[in-house]
């Protein structure tokens, strides 16, 4: 194949894969990664050069992740840069891998494997500190939620391996050019949309389970600026506007839980007691919870450490808290245990001044908190901060924990109106289909809106606007095969793609 052709191939699949990621929702760029990869696999199935082959495939992906992530640099330039340099060597581990397989068994052989070797390097990658999560395959069909229903099955991990798969369909086809082989890309799409058909329309409560009950919830959202400097009027302000916000929605609604951003508070909650009088008195006079993120800063000695954290403050525990005496240490306080590498942490060094010059304390605890409504019906939620969504075991265990929905609290406001709080939204409904549990998704400037058990939005706020949201949100307390066993599906492709190794291994030595 002549280098022109070659080169044209890598330059589409670069190209496509970038736009297979959700940065425009109104258009299903998801279908382009179904045939991303198969110019430039096509163009080096006959590449034996390890030199030539990555030369051939190696810009795909930094060409992939410019177009699709170039919004990280909204924040600044060097974000951008870290991305790529970190994150290209992860994605493309498995097509290196791919390489080496086809040289021992020919291509033939390399492509059936290469789905299972992409979701299990996928899988076993991110739990690397220097993965930034976001530039898996299951990503690139994270709106088709008619699709990616068999995510509460298999995770996301199964759907980076249909999308691989696909991919490898195509490629059959193409090669075969028999009709016969027509058939099997059809049916790999035909068997998703059936079962995503069975559980959203016919039969919903193979999922859900039945009699479950409704809380109504209430989003609070500001209108930050994440690049303000927080000094005292900037505290103040953001203060005044969540108090109005909450009177608003208490005189208006009447939530059994009112849900605030990510850090609504930027100073210590329980270290002020103004604040903490304040907050008591406000809870006491609304009788309604409220899930307050707040910042802690453990070390005076190293001010660039800092605690994330959050907690849903009762009214029971607002009314008794003077009479019983109660410390602040004896609240229990959800600390946020995943933050974005680089920005909130530097990964390998915990106590490091990151790029943002801050530096994330994790927490290790997934909390389950209870609040009750008017009627005295009680609740289960858990709360899980912004970045922390990006971690699907994370959310695996705090539904395994008991949370019958989840509290996201986000700050999105650092990407401003890019695709880049698109991207991190449409990731969120693969979270609420893999553990079949509603999201209440709270951000400062947005993008904040409520996500059923099946991944659809409602009542999404307008971005950078000062309001709030209120709808019931269904409690579940069925739990998903793979909420139950999150870690099944790669391991499984891990043992398969041994197996199948040594098969052919020992096929080509006879």
């Amino acid at each position: 194949m002549a280098i022109q052709t070659r080169i044209f191939a890598l330059l589409l699949s670069g190209v496509l894969y970038g736009l297979s990621f959700p940065s425009f929702p109104q258009i299903p760029t998801g279908l382009l990664s179904w045939v991303a990869f198969v110019p430039v696999l096509l163009a080096t199935q006959h590449e034996h050069s390890l030199k030539k082959y990555l030369f051939f495939t190696l810009p795909v992906f930094v060409i992939g992740i410019s177009i699709g992530f170039w919004w990280t640099a909204y924040y600044h330039w060097q974000a951008l840069l870290v991305c790529l340099l970190t994150q290209v060597p992860l994605v493309y581990a498995p097509f290196l891998i791919h390489f080496l397989v086809k040289k021992r068994f020919g291509f033939h052989q390399s492509l059936f494997l290469l789905p299972f070797c992409v979701a299990f390097s996928e899988w076993a990658l991110h739990f690397l500190p220097i993965h930034l999560q976001v530039h898996s395959l299951a990503y690139t069909q994270a709106n088709a939620i008619w699709l990616i229903q068999f995510a509460d099955f298999s995770g996301m991990w199964g759907i980076t391996f249909w999308v691989m798969t696909m991919n490898v369909f195509v490629i059959m086809a193409i090669q075969k050019r028999k009709k016969i082989n027509y058939f099997y890309p059809i049916l790999w799409l035909s068997l998703p949309l059936v079962y995503s058909l069975w559980v959203i329309k016919i039969q919903p409560r193979s999922v859900l389970g039945s009699l479950n009950a409704k809380t109504k919830v209430s989003i609070v959202q500001t209108n930050v600026d994440s690049y303000q400097k927080q000094d005292t009027a900037f505290t103040q302000r953001i203060f005044n506007e969540i108090v109005s916000l909450a009177d608003s929605a208490v005189r208006t609604a009447q939530p059994d839980l009112l849900v605030l951003p990510e850090t609504a508070l930027p100073i210590p909650l329980f270290q002020d007691q103004n604040l903490l009088d304040f907050t008591k008195k406000a809870i006491v006079s609304w009788q309604t919870s409220v899930a307050i993120g707040f910042v802690e800063y453990p070390d005076t000695t190293k001010k660039h450490l800092f605690k994330n954290n959050a907690l849903v403050f009762t009214p029971q525990l607002a009314t008794f808290w003077d009479s019983l005496k109660i410390k602040p240490q004896d609240v229990k306080v959800y600390q946020k245990e995943y933050g974005l590498p680089f920005m909130e942490f530097m990964p390998f060094q915990p106590d490091a001044p990151s790029l943002r010059g801050s530096s994330l304390v994790r927490g290790h605890t997934p909390y389950i908190f209870s609040y009750s409504n008017f009627n005295n019906d009680k609740f289960n939620v858990a709360l899980t901060i912004c970045w922390e969504q990006m971690y699907p075991q994370k959310m695996a265990d705090l539904v395994n924990s008991g949370a019958e929905f989840i509290a996201l609290m986000n700050n999105d406001a650092w990407f401003g109106t890019t695709p880049g709080a698109k991207q991190l939204l449409s990731f969120t409904r693969i979270r609420a289909i893999e553990n079949r549990r509603g999201v209440v998704r709270c951000s400062n400037g947005g993008i904040s809106c409520f996500i059923d058990p099946f991944g659809r939005v409602s009542g999404q706020l307008p971005w950078f606007t000062s309001t709030i949201g209120t709808q019931e949100v269904l409690c579940v307390s069925k739990k998903s095969f793979y909420t139950q066993h999150p870690n099944w599906f790669p391991i499984f492709c891990c043992g398969l793609l041994l197996l199948l190794i040594a098969i052919n291994y020992r096929q080509s030595s006879h």
